[in-house]
Order: C-alpha cells, then sequence, then structure tokens
C-alpha cells in the first residue's frame, strides 16, 4: 500500500504549512528610520499622519520620506490594518484624491524588506517598515505594531 505514506507526507506538510502560516500571522511590523537621525520613538497617530501624507516631518525636524513595500507583502497587509486602518481600496481613493488635489502622492515602492532597510539606511529623515524579524542594526525602530 503505497497510499499511506503519501497521505502521511502529505499530513505532514500540511502542519508545517499551517505552523509557518501560524508564525507568519503572529509576527509583528517595525517602523525604521535610520540610525544616524537620532529620531526617537514615534507614536501610532505619528506613523499615521506620516505614511498619509499629512505631515512631512519627523520630531527631530529631519524631512520624513517614506517607503512602502509591495501590495502583496504581509507586513504591509498588517501595517496598514493596525496602524492606518484603511483596507487596499480605501487607500487607493485616498491616494487618489490626495493627486487629485495636489495635497501629496503615495510612497513609493520597493520590493522587500532588505531594500527598505537598504534604502532607510542610506539617507537622513527616510523610514519604512518592514517584518520585525528581520530587523538587524541597519535600521533603528520607530515603532512596534504588534
Amino acid at each position: 500500500m503505497k497510499t499511506q505514506p503519501v497521505k502521511r507526507l502529505a499530513g505532514s506538510l500540511l502542519a508545517v504549512i499551517l505552523v509557518g502560516a501560524v508564525f507568519a500571522v503572529q509576527a509583528g511590523v517595525a517602523v525604521v528610520g535610520n540610525p544616524a537621525d537620532g529620531s526617537g520613538k514615534l507614536s501610532k497617530q505619528q506613523v499615521k499622519r506620516i505614511f498619509l501624507g499629512k505631515i512631512s516631518s519627523l520630531p527631530n525636524g529631519s524631512v520624513a520620506e517614506v517607503v512602502d513595500l509591495p501590495a502583496d507583502d504581509p507586513a504591509r497587509k498588517a501595517f496598514y490594518a493596525k496602524v492606518i486602518h484603511k483596507t487596499p481600496s480605501q487607500l487607493k481613493s485616498y491616494w487618489a484624491k490626495r493627486v487629485f488635489t495636489g495635497k501629496g502622492s503615495p510612497p513609493k515602492t520597493l520590493p522587500d524588506a532588505a531594500a527598505v532597510k537598504q534604502w532607510v539606511s542610506s539617507g537622513k529623515g527616510r523610514i519604512g517598515y518592514i517584518d520585525s524579524g528581520t530587523v538587524d542594526d541597519s535600521v533603528q525602530v520607530l515603532f512596534e505594531v504588534p
């Protein structure tokens, strides 16, 4: 009976995938900035206002430049759901209105956490968000999203 080992293997693979999915959902998101800026921690409200283009500077006076992850990235989904409180369609509508009225444009998008860390660490006032598990000393955590 060859089906028994195949069923066991399929069951094991399913268990590994489910455990991985649970850990991915539980992972937090870190809003990160350039360590050389000397910015302190940001509040949730400050982060929200910066990423929505409602304020354009960090508390230390640096002009804030923000960056996004791709729309399908789990960290982006968690960030916008837990901090910005907007769905992807609401966010698209928000930025369309801001662009149309000349009040701003959406953040540029970088492909992954490594690109975000590299971009953030290479300029003053730059902030982005990444999965908490990918934070290293090239960036400073400004706010943590559980």
